[in-house]
């Protein structure tokens, strides 16, 4: 029989075992994991950097210069890769972080010359192909608009690698490896992340975001500035009635200059009634608190479009009702058959 001192002697043995054997395997396999896109990108900075400790672009510009400026694209594998370019303007999303990814954004009527009216890439480039590590520049040309605009104009430039037949699945997918580097542009220099004002726009509703029922309230930051480390939070309540029926906080909320975005309160898997409701929500920042409080109407038809149309519901299927049926008759008959059974037992005990 195995005593105690054995067996932990044996235990710590199998644990050196599997550090010696498993943590090689999983730091080569991490540090192999690390690039997987072959390529990686490099800001060149000018001297027209705002803040050099910043790794993106944050310039100042003066109204209708122009200047061009410089990425380094670099292979980080023998095989070629090729990268694919954009620009890309910076709006706000539902989920609170600033979105430079979004390749048909819907801009805000408060936004004018955005990044992509005033950047360009050289020589209308598209793509670029890197191989055996060696490193390329692509230029992008920056018109700055006649007129001076303050605040900040917000945006990046991203980089895709282009996929090969070879790395898609069976469905067609193919895995998007993406580097993306903001770019910030402004010609006051002012704090860019004080000033942001916040308005509920639009009427409140109910909507399906990823298939999921949800109430959504679109709030607009109509000024050039950029929102941080928000605290945003709503609840929903029938009108006439004090039990909230839905509620939501969000924190390190982010929202990007001119933009808007849907804040979403998640309902659950019951089904949603047509009537009257009343959003009541709140963003609080460092220096300012918004408060909002809006009454909405949801009809019997968008109820019932949204009830079925979501892909989280309740769903009973049919075999189920006619079970219950069955089961309900039976234990009726149960209990009628025990009934008589103790009539019976009674009378004969008489």
């Amino acid at each position: 029989m195995m005593t105690w001192e054995k067996g932990k002697k044996a235990s710590l043995m199998i644990l050196f075992l599997w550090m010696c054997f498993f943590f090689p395997i999983a730091g080569q396999a991490e540090e192999e994991a690390q690039n997987p896109a072959g390529f990686t990108v490099e800001s060149v900075i000018p001297d027209n950097q705002v803040d050099n400790t910043k790794t993106y672009y944050y310039l100042k510009l003066n109204p209708e210069q122009k200047q061009t400026i410089q990425v380094k694209v670099i292979s980080t594998q023998e095989e070629p890769v090729t990268v694919m370019m954009n620009v890309h303007d910076a709006v706000s999303s539902s989920v609170g972080a600033i979105d430079y990814a979004n390749a048909n954004p819907k801009l805000d009527k408060s936004l004018t010359n955005p990044i992509t009216k005033l950047v360009k890439i050289k020589d209308n480039q598209k793509k670029v192909t890197v191989q055996n590590f060696e490193e390329k520049i692509v230029e992008y040309e920056i018109s700055a608009p006649k007129e001076a605009f303050p605040g900040v104009k917000l945006g990046s430039l991203r980089f895709v690698r282009q996929s090969e037949k070879k790395e898609q699945n069976k469905n067609g997918l193919s895995p998007e490896y993406a580097r993306v580097i903001a770019l910030m542009l402004t010609e006051d220099e002012s704090t860019f992340n004080k000033g942001a004002e916040l308005h509920l726009i639009e009427k409140v509703r109910l909507d399906l975001s990823d298939g999921r029922k949800v109430i959504a309230a679109t709030i607009q930051n109509d000024q050039p500035k950029v929102a941080q480390e928000l605290t945003i939070k709503g609840n929903v309540v029938k009108k006439g009635e004090k039990k909230v029926i839905a509620k939501r906080e969000m924190k390190n909320f982010s929202v990007a200059p001119n933009s808007n975005f849907d804040f979403e309160i998640l309902l659950g898997l019951d089904r949603f009634s047509a009537g009257t409701y009343i959003f009541t929500g709140e963003a609080k920042g460092a220096e300012k608190t918004w408060k909002w409080k809006k009454e909405f109407t949801v009809g019997n038809k968008q109820a019932n479009k949204v009830n079925e149309e979501t892909v989280y519901r309740i769903h009973v299927p049919k075999w189920v009702l006619w079970a219950g049926i069955g089961l309900t008759v039976s234990l009726i008959g149960l209990i009628a058959y025990l009934v008589y059974r103790q009539r019976q037992w009674h009378e004969r005990k008489g």
